[in-house]
C-alpha cells in the first residue's frame, strides 16, 4: 500500500492516515467545509492558481518556540495532536537553558497569532495593530509579515514595526517581481492595499510586552487575560488534562467507537482569568440572597447560550476541534462541544457542580436541580439526583423551563462525566466506566 504525501507541507505519512502528522491537513479533499482561515502563499515561481498552490497551516503547538498552542483534535475517531511533530522538531532545535520571561511571553503570542482561524482576529489587532502575521516557519525559526500600506493607516512602516521589532536591521522586505506579486526568497504573496509589504524577520528579533493584558469585550463583562495566564493556559497548567480519548462499549461495523474527552479541557477552579470574568458576570447578584444559586447558574448560561456565537463550521469539519475556555472566550464562537466546555469551565469558577451529558453527535451540560423548576421534562438521574439539562447552544434557554427542537435526540443520554474526576466517564446504560486509547 502506497503511503501518503501530505499536499500541504510535503510530509510523508502511513498509507492510513486521515491526516498529516505534522501540519494537521485533512487528506479528504472532499470534505465539506475547510480547515480554519490560514494564509496563501506560494513557493519559488508557482502561480496562485490549480493544484501548486501551497496552503500554509499554522495551526502549531509552541514549546521552546514551540508551546503546546494547537488545538486538540479527534480525526474521525482518531485521536491526534495536529502539531506534535512539529513541537518535537522544535525541541530538538532549541537549548536546554529555560526561556527567559521575554521569550515565554514572545512564544505565547506567536502560538495564538498563527492561529486566527482558531481564536478570532482581536489578539492580532492588539498586539500587532495592522500588521498581519503572515506564517511561521519553524525549521528556519523566521516569521513572516505583511502590512497595509502606510497611507491608508496614517502611520509608518518602521512604527508599526516597532511594536514588535527588536532591531530593524534585521527585518528583510520582500521584493516586487513585476506581476503583481511581493517575492521573498521561495515565498511570494499577492500585493493589495492590505497588504502592501511583505517582510520577514528572525524568531528571535521579536519580543513582545510582558505586562500586555489582552481584552475581549461583551455585554456583561469583559475578559482580560494576562501573559502569564496565557502560558498557563497553552502549558495545560490551567485545565483538568487527561487522556484525550474514551473508547465506547458498542461497536459500530465491528470496530470500537472513540470519542474526545471533553472534560480534559475544563478549566481548573479558581482560574483567575475566568474567575475575574465570571465575578464580573454575576455581580449584581449578592450571594446571600434568596435563588442566588439559581440566579448565578442562570447567568452563565445565558452568557455562554446568547453571546458565544454558535459556528457552524466547526460543525462540519471531519474532525472535533477542542479549545480551551480561553480560546473561545477569544474567538467568541464555538460548537455545542467547546460551547459546553466554556461553560463547564465558568461553573467550576463558581464552585457548582454539574454533569457532561454526551448524547448521539452532541454534548450538553447537567446541573443539580435544586430549586430550578423542572416543567420541561429535561433532566436525567445520576447517582440518585435530578440534574437539568443547561444547553448552551439554544439561545436564552431557561433551565428545567423552556423545551429545545429534536428533545427526542437529547434525551438519548449515552455517557456522563464530572469533568473533576479526571479521566472517569460513564456508559449510561451499563454503569460501567469506560477505558481510554
Amino acid at each position: 500500500m502506497t503511503h501518503i504525501k501530505c499536499s500541504h507541507c510535503g510530509l510523508i505519512n502511513w498509507p492510513n492516515a486521515e491526516v498529516c502528522e505534522r501540519c494537521g491537513g485533512v487528506f479528504n479533499h472532499n470534505d465539506p467545509a475547510p480547515p480554519p482561515d490560514l494564509p496563501m502563499l506560494t513557493f519559488g515561481s508557482d502561480r496562485p492558481t490549480g493544484s501548486r498552490t501551497l496552503k500554509v497551516i499554522l495551526i502549531v503547538a509552541i514549546s521552546g518556540l514551540i508551546l503546546g498552542g494547537g488545538t486538540w483534535a479527534i480525526y474521525k475517531g482518531r485521536g491526534a495532536n495536529s502539531s506534535q511533530a512539529s513541537a518535537e522538531a522544535m525541541r530538538k532545535q532549541k537549548p536546554s537553558t529555560p526561556p527567559t520571561l521575554d521569550e515565554r511571553t514572545r512564544d505565547s503570542l506567536l502560538a495564538y497569532l498563527t492561529q486566527p482561524g482558531f481564536v478570532g482576529t482581536k489578539i492580532v489587532e492588539q498586539v500587532l495593530g495592522p500588521v498581519h502575521l503572515e506564517m511561521l516557519h519553524v525549521p528556519d525559526q523566521e516569521v513572516y509579515f505583511s502590512s497595509p500600506a502606510p497611507e491608508t493607516v496614517g502611520e509608518t512602516f518602521e512604527s508599526m514595526a516597532a511594536r514588535f521589532i527588536i532591531d530593524p536591521k534585521r527585518v528583510v522586505l520582500a521584493e516586487d517581481d513585476g506581476s503583481g506579486r511581493l517575492r521573498l526568497g521561495k515565498y511570494s504573496l499577492l500585493q493589495s492595499t492590505d497588504k502592501h509589504l511583505f517582510f520577514k524577520t528572525p524568531v528571535d528579533n521579536i519580543k513582545f510586552d510582558t505586562g500586555t493584558v489582552l481584552k475581549f469585550p461583551f455585554k456583561l463583562a469583559t475578559y482580560t487575560l494576562d501573559m502569564r495566564e496565557l502560558e498557563d493556559f497553552l502549558q495545560n497548567k490551567s485545565i483538568f488534562g487527561g487522556r484525550m480519548n474514551a473508547r465506547m462499549e458498542q461497536l459500530r461495523a465491528g470496530m470500537p467507537v472513540i470519542f474526545a474527552n471533553h472534560g480534559a479541557l475544563v478549566a481548573r477552579p479558581e482560574e483567575t482569568s475566568l474567575r475575574r470574568f465570571v465575578d464580573e458576570l454575576i455581580r449584581d447578584i449578592p450571594a446571600d440572597t434568596e435563588g442566588a444559586r439559581e440566579a448565578r447558574v442562570q447567568r452563565v448560561l445565558d452568557f455562554v447560550s446568547r453571546e458565544i456565537k454558535y459556528d457552524l463550521r466547526e460543525t462540519t469539519y471531519n474532525f472535533e476541534m477542542l479549545k480551551r475556555p480561553n480560546e473561545v472566550l477569544m474567538s467568541g464562537q464555538s460548537d455545542c462541544s467547546n460551547k459546553a466546555i466554556l461553560l463547564g469551565s465558568l461553573l467550576e469558577q463558581l464552585g457548582e457542580d454539574y454533569l457532561f451529558v454526551y448524547t448521539p453527535d452532541h454534548i450538553t451540560v447537567a446541573v443539580r436541580q435544586g430549586d430550578f423548576p423542572a416543567r420541561n421534562g429535561l433532566l436525567v438521574a445520576w447517582q440518585g439526583e435530578a440534574w437539568l439539562i443547561a444547553e448552551g447552544t439554544a439561545p436564552g434557554f431557561r433551565i428545567g423551563v423552556d423545551r429545545l427542537r429534536e428533545e427526542s435526540r437529547f434525551k438519548q443520554f449515552q455517557h456522563i462525566q464530572r469533568p473533576r474526576d479526571r479521566d472517569v466517564i460513564f456508559d449510561v446504560a451499563t454503569g460501567r466506566r469506560l477505558s481510554f486509547q
